[in-house]
């Protein structure tokens, strides 16, 4: 199982000037307003003085989301019947992904292409790039976007 503890910790953990002073002490998880005793949760690292710690649960979701996403990614790199349309193995890991990501509580997938919301229906496929802070985990139509885009 890959392990995606720092790309988790670096972007996929909630801003820290969006967080409440609790969360960036440690003593309420980063995704939910659960109190962290001492002892318990899920250490995510230091950021400056922030302390950042998740309960399980939220920890377990968010890690698969952006798990399934990398594996999703990761089959449209290697695939040679991906860039004709996604194969039956590139759906199988897109339903996979979209179900993690609705359990973690995340919103529709959104193209960058066009920047509207991919609908269901519309075959999508993960769009990793380079920002300007790091990698962002982003979605593109698998196609052409829609003709009524922006």
């Amino acid at each position: 199982m890959r392990d995606v503890t720092e790309p988790l910790r670096l972007f996929v953990v909630p801003p820290l000037s969006s967080l409440a002073p609790e969360q960036r002490a440690g003593a309420v998880c980063v995704w939910c307003p659960r109190a962290l005793p001492p002892g318990e949760g899920v250490d995510l690292g230091t950021i400056g003085t922030s302390r950042l710690r998740a309960c399980s649960a939220c920890h377990l979701l968010q890690s698969r989301a952006l798990r399934t996403y990398l594996d999703w990614y990761d089959h449209g790199i290697d695939c040679l019947r991906c860039p004709l349309g996604p194969c039956e193995q590139a759906r199988v890991l897109r339903e996979g992904h979209l179900d993690a990501r609705q359990r973690a509580g995340k919103p529709p997938l959104w193209c960058v292409h066009c920047r509207t919301t991919i609908e269901p229906g519309f075959e999508a496929r993960p769009h990793l790039w380079q920002g300007l802070s790091g990698p962002v985990y982003s979605y593109v139509h698998a196609r052409r976007c829609p003709t009524n885009a922006p």
